[in-house]
């Protein structure tokens, strides 16, 4: 039994602590002000300021022993593990099996994928973490715009949080309770749709929606829930059911489609991603309430898409197209076809050149308005364009940009050049004028923005044809952080006298634990 804590501290580190079954001995680093090492029991206690290091892990406590043999850790007092995948908990006390990755912690805090978890006892294995009696944060868990409260929470990493007699605050205002509340963890993007939102438009006026995702066994259940004060309430069920290869899903409510057009359905789907193809069917009856139209509708569709493909050392192709073939109760069908490929070639360092295709072209005929492609919306053309990138200084790069099209269309071609700025966070902008060989028609176009302050961004897009003195488009947007983890954005369309306001969670909103305790 050896006491002196100096000598001690220097034994710890010739310790080869006894290995799993299969594994090679893997050495144990113990600092503390006061270490005991018990030669027979193989256990090390360690007392004051105690910094731990094993198999990957790096532990700091006020206390902790440590039992060779089992590969079993126990600590009190400030306990800060980081785990061989990166993965930090604290707490007060803390119990670790090493052999299993499994820990257990009293008065605990934690950020597994994005999401700040702070309960009475928590239990993290690499799948999986369960909370109880806590709560649960994507915004600065020292002040948390918003917060989950809940019995308990089940996170899977990458895949959900699942939290069970929740309730929902946005700051001390209790929003809803429910008995499951799950949030996907995807993506960043996925968790962002998982949380209400509120906004406004020259459609709904005031309106708020709500997901709520359910799971019927195998079955994946969403239930959506929009009011707008304009619109009415919106509210929409879609049951999914999937398999290795496929997807099964029913849906029924009412919908908008991205130009904020209502319609009713009641429509089967079938799913069938395979790699760079994809197989979408779906039939249903469809009702527009704005037309009274109301009849059924099947379709199928075909998509391609391709990541970035080398073509040679300099050479680049992506690309995306789908057909989609629709067929109504009333006789008519209507097909779209859509593309975007885009063959490049980088000439040095700072140019390339690249080939462009574009398409979206509707034919035939459909009976509801939610379901027709917009006119704005039509493009067939192809071009040829040349880009250079320079800097002009420290963080700031020019960029000049000049090519050809044509367009299919109205069998026109077209030559185009622009010049612009940016700084990163800072600013841009960029100043371009297309002039069509067959009509003279000149096309003066800006996309410019500033920053107005931390956190807010304002871009200017706009379209002016030369000879006619009007505006293709003129387009205002913001977009300004709010406390940290939700997003205030706004679009207003000169032209068309439009309006879009949405408040939402932010889905990439920063995270790190409260300033307290010792780190590690």
């Amino acid at each position: 039994m050896v006491r002196s804590a100096a000598v001690a501290a220097c034994f710890a580190l010739l310790i080869l602590a006894a290995p799993a079954r299969g594994q090679a001995p893997s050495s144990l680093v113990v600092e503390a002000d006061q270490i005991v090492f018990d030669q027979v029991a193989q256990t090390v206690d360690a007392e004051g300021q105690v910094r731990l290091r094993y198999r990957g892990i790096r532990l700091t406590a006020d206390r902790v022993r440590f039992d060779i043999l089992q590969e079993q850790l126990t600590a009190e007092g400030r306990v800060i593990l980081v785990d061989a995948d990166g993965r930090e908990l604290r707490g007060r006390r803390l119990r670790y099996d090493v052999r299993l990755r499994l820990a257990e912690v009293e008065q605990a805090q934690a950020i597994v994928e994005r999401v700040y978890v702070r309960s009475e006892q928590l239990r993290a294995q690499p799948d999986r973490v369960v909370a109880e009696r806590a709560m649960v944060t994507t915004c600065d868990p020292a002040r948390p715009a918003y917060r989950i409260t809940a019995s308990r929470v089940e996170i899977v990493p990458g895949e959900q949080m699942v939290a069970h007699d929740a309730t929902l605050w946005v700051g001390e205002r209790r929003i809803i309770t429910v008995p499951v509340y799950t949030v996907s963890l995807r993506t960043s993007e996925e968790t962002a749709q998982s949380f209400p939102r509120a906004g406004y438009n020259h459609v709904d006026g005031l309106w708020m929606d709500y997901p709520l995702t359910y799971r019927l066994g195998p079955v994946e259940g969403l239930l959506t829930g929009k009011l707008g004060f304009r619109s009415g309430f919106i509210a929409r069920n879609t049951l999914t059911y999937p398999r290795p290869g496929y997807a099964f899903s029913l849906t029924v409510g009412r919908n908008q489609n991205e130009d904020l057009l209502l319609y009713d359905l009641a429509e089967a789907a079938l799913d069938v991603p395979s790699g760079p193809l994809a197989l979408s069917v779906r039939t249903g009856w469809f009702r527009e309430p704005s037309t009274g139209m109301e009849t059924s509708r099947s379709t199928y569709e075909l998509r391609f898409s391709t990541p970035t493909i080398a073509l040679g050392p300099a050479t680049t192709f992506t690309g995306t197209a789908a057909y989609q073939d629709a067929y109504y109760g009333t006789g008519m069908r209507y097909t779209v076809s859509r593309a975007d490929l885009t063959l490049a070639r980088r000439l040095d360092e700072h140019s390339a050149v690249s080939l462009r295709y574009r398409r979206l072209v509707p034919s035939g005929a459909t009976p509801f308005l939610f379901d027709a492609v917009p006119a704005d919306d039509i493009v067939n053309t192809v071009g040829l364009q040349y880009g250079l990138t320079v800097p002009r200084g420290p963080e700031v790069t020019a960029s000049y940009v000049a090519g050809v099209s044509y367009n299919f269309l109205d069998g026109t071609p077209s030559v185009n050049a622009g010049y612009g700025r940016r700084r990163e966070g800072a600013y841009h902008w960029n100043l371009g004028a297309e002039y069509n060989l067959t009509t003279h028609a000149v096309k003066a176009t800006t996309d410019s923005g500033a920053a107005i302050g931390p956190g807010t961004y304002v871009t200017v897009q706009a379209a002016y044809f030369v000879q006619t003195g009007q505006f293709e488009y003129l387009d205002l947007l913001l977009r300004s952080r709010l406390c940290d983890c939700f997003d205030l954005s706004l679009k207003y369309r000169s032209v068309h006298r439009e309006i879009w306001l949405e408040i939402a969670l932010a889905p990439d909103a920063p995270m790190a634990f409260p300033e307290e305790g010792p780190q590690p």
